[in-house]
């Protein structure tokens, strides 16, 4: 299920606030879930992209590209990651997640479900950050045995952020006209 059309759009003032909301929104759940014990080493639920996601369907590519960004550079700092490794595993990951979720939404016909696409942004996200973790590593024999469950794990999370998504998307007034890029 897709978000349905809104009925009247928010400009201004108005898109503005609803868009710093989530951005605040996405840091705080970054900044706690940073704090909760991982069951597995990089293993979060992904609670932060919840806001993305909503703001990619709310919104549009672009505005989620700047609560994604400021997500990853506030969180980071706030949690005294900035430039390490989780910082570039997190912004190659998150910012190629979005790339993907976004032509899914608008360039595939039919388009897929908030849950759909946030499954297919998890997997990218996890993919992209194994990846980046061999390239500065030089692991990629701990790559190849790492992939299938971040394949996997990926899979779980994002049906569980967007699930969470679309009940936001569902429940509170953001829509905008629906966006054209």
């Amino acid at each position: 299920m897709t978000a349905s059309p809104p009925e009247r759009s928010v400009t201004g003032a108005g898109r503005l606030s609803r868009l710093g909301l989530l951005a605040a929104a996405a840091v705080a759940a970054y900044v706690f879930e940073s704090l909760l014990p991982s069951p597995v080493p990089w293993g979060r639920i992904g609670l932060s992209n919840v806001f993305v996601i909503t703001a990619l369907f709310a919104f549009g590519a672009k505005d989620a590209l700047l609560v994604n960004l400021i997500r990853v550079i506030a969180g980071n700092f706030l949690m005294g990651f900035m430039f390490s490794p989780a910082f570039v595993f997190s912004l190659a990951g998150s910012t190629s997640a979005l790339a993907v979720m976004a032509l899914l939404r608008w360039r595939l016909v039919p388009p897929l479900s908030v849950v759909g696409v946030s499954c297919l942004g998890a997997v990218t996200n996890n993919v992209v950050q194994v990846i980046v973790f061999t390239l500065l590593f030089s692991a990629a024999g701990v790559a190849r045995g790492l992939m299938g469950g971040f394949i996997l794990l990926g899979t779980g999370v994002g049906f569980f952020t967007g699930l969470v998504a679309m009940a936001i998307l569902s429940k509170v007034r953001l829509e905008t006209a629906r966006p054209v890029d």
